[in-house]
């Protein structure tokens, strides 16, 4: 009964129309719910009639994850996702008789700790129970001078809706069925193993993670390798599958010569553009692509990974051999070299802006005044633009982004160093070995694996570029002149300000599969650096 009044009310909310329809994903992944749903619950019910002993686990995590879905639901039918925001008001009110409901029940947490070290005395028994009437008293301030007349309201005219009291059915029917299948008494009845109980339990505690990466990870991405089959306007509601004729967009070229040396794209077949002008062996050539700007974005992020991996990794790998050694105040420093990676992205960034400005940023003003101080430097007669020359401007964000990484890479190494067995360096001594032996001969092979994590981690962040560029970029993103675009931001505008959805989550998964060959090479170079012999 239970699955056919759940695959019912999800029916009736997919149907919706007009100002409660629901998107387009809601809605398919209700119906498919229902139908899921509707199945598990006849499978386990025919288990429980035959008294199967897998049934019961069936039903369990059938009516556990109807459940979570229907609270959900149930949740957003009564407006309570879009009532945070009144709430935040009504708390921004009541300030004052919050701050008077957290000394009430801080006053009964010091009650407590006073009643543990001594039960028998009765002073801390009075001053819990007069925590526990501030705090009570407080709350009745707080919900007065919030005012939730309109949110009240609100709940209770959607209440009585026949589709909300339908999910509310469904979710205390599915709560009452887990909880009966999940009592003692039943799992001895169908039988159930220790080993089974075990893993019914584990999966219990892990279930909010578990739902949580289905719900916001796993089913967007599965979402958007659907959307990206499709022509999918944000501005419109027509939606026509296309097939792979969104990757074949992004990753189409033309090649083309040419008699000229500058020639445009009237060389090119139709619907192509110019990339770029080559000379090969006396000849001109065009190379063109349909998307002119997510192949310069990928010629972007492909010269900063070259530039800001290395940037971001080898200042790490010395500086943390530096701060492993036992000179006095290393741990001031390790502390000082940490601070980037915790600071805000974008208030970094537009420090870093600052920094970079043309006529009044730090830069520029010391080698000014370097050429001043040193006779045989030959100063600039005006400020270099960083951010706004084609030269510079990616290589500012390398500079950027390896200042953000290499504390974080440092402390990584540092994880590493621990982990050298000191004999290796007490022998090392021993023979005779210099700084720079030990560093290349022990150090480095040493924290080969960390070394292979640590170029990874900052391979995929710098592949993922966005926020950097967004910041010092502006107001033209990826400028000047497509030189700082990278995919992240190619995708984003396709999908924010070109409105189309479905060539942007065609550019995510080409994004995903480079990502995913290039950690796929570094990992097959490990493994055969290890199976050849090499440290690990």
């Amino acid at each position: 009964m239970i699955g056919i009044v759940a695959g019912v009310v999800s029916m009736l909310l997919a149907s919706r129309t007009g100002d409660d329809e629901l998107p387009v994903a809601i809605k398919l992944f209700m119906q498919v719910f229902s139908i899921v749903v509707t199945v598990a619950h006849l499978v386990a019910a025919y288990g429980v009639f035959r008294g199967i002993r897998r049934a019961r686990t069936v039903s369990l995590i059938t009516n556990y994850l109807l459940f979570v879905v229907a609270a959900a639901a149930l949740l957003h039918q009564l407006g309570a996702f879009t009532a945070i925001g009144k709430f935040g008001t009504g708390l921004n009110k009541a300030f004052l008789p919050f701050l008077v409901i957290v000394v009430g029940l801080l006053w009964v947490l010091v009650a407590g700790q006073l009643r543990a070290k001594n039960p028998l005395a009765p002073g801390p028994n009075g001053l819990r129970k007069a925590g526990w009437g501030l705090a009570a008293l407080a709350g009745v301030w707080f919900v007065i001078a919030s005012d939730p007349s309109g949110m009240l309201s609100t709940i209770a005219d959607r209440i009585t809706q026949p589709v909300t009291i339908g999910t509310l059915l469904v979710a205390v029917g599915a709560a009452l069925a887990t909880r009966f299948m999940w009592q003692r008494r039943v799992a001895v009845h169908f039988g159930t193993t220790a080993a089974e109980e075990q893993t019914l339990s584990g999966l219990a505690f892990l279930s909010p993670n578990l739902i949580g990466f289905m719900f916001f990870f796993a089913g967007p991405l599965l979402f958007s390798l659907v959307v990206s089959f499709f022509e999918w306007k944000t501005t419109g509601t027509g939606r026509s599958f296309v097939g792979i004729d969104n990757y074949v967009r992004a990753l189409s070229l033309d090649v083309s010569s040419a008699d000229a040396a500058n020639a445009g794209n009237e060389v090119l077949k139709p619907g192509y553009q110019v990339l770029m002008h080559m000379d090969w062996f006396g000849q001109n050539w065009v190379l063109g692509a349909r998307d002119v700007e997510f192949w310069l974005s990928l010629r972007n992020i492909t010269i900063f990974l070259v530039l800001a991996v290395p940037a971001s990794v080898l200042p790490a790998l010395v500086l943390s051999s530096i701060l492993a050694s036992r000179l006095p105040g290393m741990r001031v420093f390790r502390a000082i070299y940490f601070v980037p990676s915790v600071a805000g992205v974008i208030g970094v960034a537009i420090i870093w802006g600052q920094l970079f400005q043309s006529t009044v940023g730090w830069i520029n003003y010391l080698i000014l005044r370097t050429g001043e101080i040193l006779p045989f430097v030959d100063p600039p007669a005006e400020g270099h633009p960083w951010l706004s020359s084609n030269s510079t401007a990616l290589l500012s964000m390398v500079v950027v982004f390896a200042w953000m990484n290499f504390g974080f890479n440092t402390v990584l190494y540092l994880a590493g160093h621990q982990s050298i067995p000191k004999e290796l360096y007490e022998a090392a001594d021993i023979d005779g070995a210099n700084v720079w032996q030990v560093f290349r001969k022990i150090t480095v092979p040493q924290l080969r694996n960390t070394t292979f994590y640590v170029l990874i981690t900052t391979s995929i962040l710098a592949l993922q570029l966005f926020d950097i560029v967004w910041i010092l970029s502006t107001p033209e993103p990826g400028g000047p002149n497509n030189a700082t675009t990278t995919p992240v931001l190619a995708l984003y505008e396709e999908a924010f300000q070109g409105n189309d959805q479905g060539y942007a989550s065609a550019l995510a998964w080409v994004l995903f599969l480079i990502i995913f060959g290039f950690t796929f090479a570094q990992f097959r170079q490990q493994k055969d650096g290890a199976t050849s012999g090499g440290v690990s």
